[in-house]
């Protein structure tokens, strides 16, 4: 990848080091994500749903101990993701499989995974001129996401999801009609003051029941900084 950063970044106080690409960095959002994951168990077998360069398939292997299958069609995500998992020395956790998850089923069979997580990508390509593969669906869209875990989730596995606020109703719609109904949900608000930007969600396939609504999760105090929260996740979750 043209646009790499030549040294790996630390995270979490060194505990993990990380090649990614300039353009599409880790954020915040997704050690929050990470901080609301739910059904893991140290005997369960995690897929990572479009794992880019590893970081969240890295985390999980990390924190938790469990053996994660991290999926990735982009050539240039898949070179960085396997040279992240040799660096953290977590080749034996984590499993590098290169797959498109339209065609998820040519790689896995069915009911194969205790948990999925998945960071599909937040736009529609129609709301930009030149959409980039990473924020925008190019390769996949939210469906194909949604219905590729389903397919890949025994019943009772759990799938957590991180989607922007506005796309919440549409997430609900698609995970209900792939027998995942939504049973967990955090939202995301960058300041006390300001809209909800990101959700997460937790379904537990055809296992229904009421959805139960976390207390919000905000970014940044009204001065810019980490709230007391976020600082401690930032620092310790890992």
């Amino acid at each position: 990848m043209k646009n790499t950063d030549n040294k790996p970044f630390p995270f979490f106080r060194g505990k993990l080091f990380l090649y990614q690409p300039k353009e599409h960095k880790v954020s915040v959002d997704l050690v929050l994500f990470l901080s609301k994951v739910r059904g893991i168990r140290k005997s369960s077998k995690v897929v990572d749903l479009g794992a880019g360069f590893g970081f969240i398939s890295l985390v999980l292997a990390k924190k938790f101990g469990v053996r994660v299958t991290a999926v990735e069609v982009d050539d240039c995500m898949l070179s960085l993701l396997k040279k992240n998992v040799e660096l953290n020395e977590l080749t034996h956790l984590i499993d590098v499989v290169k797959a498109d998850v339209k065609e998820i089923g040519k790689h896995f069979k069915k009911g194969s995974f205790d948990v999925v997580v998945a960071n599909p990508p937040f736009y529609l390509k129609e709301h930009s001129p030149n959409p980039d593969p990473y924020h925008f669906e190019v390769k996949g869209t939210l469906q194909d996401f949604i219905k590729a875990s389903a397919y890949l989730l025994r019943d009772g596995g759990y799938l957590n999801l991180l989607a922007p606020a506005f796309r919440l109703a549409e997430s609900f719609s698609h995970l209900e009609k792939h027998n995942l109904p939504p049973r967990f949900l955090s939202l995301v608000y960058p300041t006390f003051q300001k809209k909800a930007r990101l959700s997460i969600i937790t379904s537990i396939k055809n296992v229904k029941g009421p959805l139960d609504v976390d207390k919000p999760l905000v970014i940044n105090t009204e001065r810019g900084d980490y709230t007391e929260e976020v600082r401690y996740l930032l620092e310790n979750f890992l």
